[in-house]
C-alpha cells in the first residue's frame, strides 16, 4: 500500500495506531502524529479489552467493535482472536439480529459492495474499483431472511460482515481478501 502520513492511520487496513515501530512512523511519516510511546499489539489489546469491558450492552459492545474494525483492523482482528469466545455472541448471533434491525440508525463506514436495480449494469465497473483485488472469500446476502427476523434491506449487511469477521478471528482468512456483499433485491417492507 503506498499511503503514508495521515492517510495511514486513517486506512482501516494499514493503521496500527500505536503499534507502528520507530522505523515503520519514519518510513510513512506518522512521526510526531502518534503517541511518542510503541505499544505492542498485545498492550493496545488490553486497553481497548478494559473498555469494551465497561460497556454495557452487546449492541453497544458491537458498535464498539465495528468503529474499532473501520479504525484499525490490525487492532480488532488480534481483539477478536484474543477474546473469541466473548465477543462470537456479539459480532454474530444473536447480537447481529439487532444491529440489522437498528443498521440504519448505527451505519457510520460504508463496507462491502451494495448492488441493486440501480447499479447492477455496473457490476463489473463497480468489482473492478473496490479497493481490495485479491478477493478469495465473499458472503453475499439478499436481506431477506435475517435469522428468523425478516426482510432487512441494507440493513442485513450486518451478516456478512460478521461472518467474515468470524472466519477471519476463527479461520485465519486474511480480511484483505474478503468481500460482504449486499443484493439489493427489492423488498414489502414499506418502512425500508
Amino acid at each position: 500500500v503506498s499511503v503514508n502520513g495521515v492517510a495511514a492511520l486513517r486506512l482501516p487496513q494499514v493503521n496500527k495506531g500505536a503499534a507502528f515501530t520507530l522505523e515503520e512512523r519514519k518510513a510513512l511519516h506518522l512521526s510526531g502524529l502518534l503517541p511518542p510511546t510503541v505499544k505492542t499489539m498485545e498492550q493496545q489489546v488490553e486497553r481497548c479489552y478494559g473498555a469494551y469491558s465497561q460497556i454495557p450492552t452487546n449492541i453497544e459492545k458491537y458498535q464498539y467493535l465495528r468503529h474499532l474494525q473501520e479504525r484499525n483492523e490490525h487492532l480488532y482482528y488480534a481483539f477478536l482472536a484474543a477474546h473469541l469466545a466473548e465477543v462470537m455472541p456479539v459480532i454474530y448471533t444473536p447480537t447481529v439480529g439487532e444491529a440489522c434491525r437498528k443498521y440504519s440508525y448505527m451505519f457510520n463506514f460504508p463496507r462491502g459492495l451494495s448492488f441493486s436495480v440501480d447499479n447492477i449494469s455496473n457490476a463489473d465497473q463497480i468489482v473492478g474499483e473496490y479497493h481490495l483485488q485479491d478477493i478469495r472469500m465473499i458472503v453475499v446476502t439478499d436481506s431477506s431472511a435475517i435469522l428468523g427476523i425478516g426482510d432487512q434491506g441494507y440493513g442485513g449487511m450486518g451478516i456478512p460482515i460478521g461472518k467474515l469477521a468470524l472466519y477471519t478471528a476463527a479461520g485465519g482468512v486474511s480480511p484483505f481478501q474478503t468481500c460482504p456483499i449486499t443484493l439489493d433485491v427489492g423488498t414489502g417492507r414499506e418502512d425500508l
